[in-house]
């Protein structure tokens, strides 16, 4: 999923997997600034590194030689400034090689070639990635956190002023934010049935235009009060959140035509409480969906979560076409049907799994073009 996220907030990149788990190459002409933006925005993607070199250690298992390789290429791709050279580990550690050492000696490297070393507030970093996984080590110019925490993985839903213990892990509602909307600048992204706010907190924290809807008086209240909260918390002077009372079946009377049309939905319905009457999950889902394609743009997304039984780990990929998919409402095979029907079109489905008797569907959809 961290893979399809970057893909869609930087959509003038080509995107190519490596043999890492947690690697991705990166093609074509992104600014600095777009660069920076994703990673900042994004929920899983670490650092971007710029000019990068790979080097297989299981090929080669020189250190030396690896240093040289990475000198040379500092070479070509110099910048001006003071640095800092940052390194860590993924999928545990590469026998025989260490982060400290490697940053030492590349820092050695890099005072002999004359640059300034700072390594409190550098000019530009240098990152170096140890992947146990595919025995890699991936060094370029840092865009990014790096192994520093970005803040997103520290809070917690629980932590809100109006909490319900179905709220989405705040990680997992960034990532659904961020591969429905992609890039900031596109428009306005819309959390369909707001519930306490996940969707629309993490689309507001990140800097987009962003509208939370509920027909529950008292979750539209609870989340103003979350929305609120968590931008005190983040340290943010203002956002771009707007916080709605009304039917997601007639989303065209509700929405304010400014922010129209809406370029990203995220829905993660409610089916444990009775919010739209007598209406069942399925036919309340249909009406959703077929609302949500009146008001969309003509390249909108959607992601769509849905509660499944267990169906074990998926960490990497998505699902197979013909994976059997469990809903706890209703069959697959309606909700895709009801997927069509309103002009959604899939394009990967992924699962999280929650507990022993629970998982969850994560479905990434596209608007239908229309004639």
């Amino acid at each position: 999923m961290a893979r399809a996220e970057i893909a869609a907030l930087l959509p003038q990149m080509e995107t190519n997997p490596l043999s890492g788990r947690r690697l991705l190459e990166l093609k074509g002409d992104a600014s600095i600034k777009h660069l920076a933006e994703a990673v900042a925005i994004s929920s899983g993607c670490q650092a971007i590194l710029c000019n990068a070199v790979i080097w297989s250690w299981e090929q080669h298992q020189s250190l030396d030689a690896l240093v040289t390789s990475v000198s040379e290429h500092i070479a070509l791709h110099e910048r001006e400034g003071s640095v800092a050279v940052r390194a860590w580990r993924h999928e545990g550690r590469i026998e025989g090689l260490g982060p400290s050492q490697l940053a030492q000696k590349i820092g050695g490297r890099f005072h002999d070639l004359g640059y300034a070393i700072d390594l409190e507030e550098p000019d530009n970093r240098f990152g170096v990635v140890l992947d146990a996984s595919s025995n890699t080590i991936a060094c370029g110019w840092m865009v990014g956190y790096g192994e520093e925490s970005d803040g997103l993985a520290s809070r917690k839903a629980a932590e809100r002023p109006f909490f319900k213990p179905v709220s989405l892990d705040p990680r997992l509602a960034r990532l659904a934010v961020n591969l429905a909307s992609g890039p900031v600048a596109r428009g306005t992204t819309l959390d369909v049935m707001t519930g306490t706010g996940g969707f629309l907190i993490e689309a507001a924290l990140s800097g987009r235009s962003a509208i939370g809807l509920d027909l529950d008086e008292a979750m539209v209240s609870g989340t103003v009060q979350n929305l609120e909260w968590a931008l005190k918390e983040s340290g943010q002077k203002e956002h771009k959140g707007l916080v709605l009372h009304g039917d997601a079946t007639a989303l065209e009377h509700h929405l304010p035509f400014a922010m129209l049309p809406i370029v990203g939905f995220v829905l993660d319905p409610p089916y444990g409480r009775n919010s739209q009457g007598s209406l069942a999950p399925l036919s309340l889902l249909e009406r959703v969906l077929e609302s949500s394609s009146r008001v969309a743009s003509a390249d909108a997304g959607m992601v769509l979560i849905l509660p499944i039984h267990p169906m074990g780990e998926h960490p990497d990929s998505p699902l197979n076409e013909d994976e059997a998919i469990n809903l706890l409402h209703g069959t697959w095979k309606e909700t895709e049907q009801a997927l069509l029907k309103a002009g959604w079109s899939v394009q990967a489905k992924w699962v999280e799994h929650v507990h022993a008797s629970l998982s969850r569907l994560i479905l990434h959809a596209t608007i239908v073009p229309r004639d």
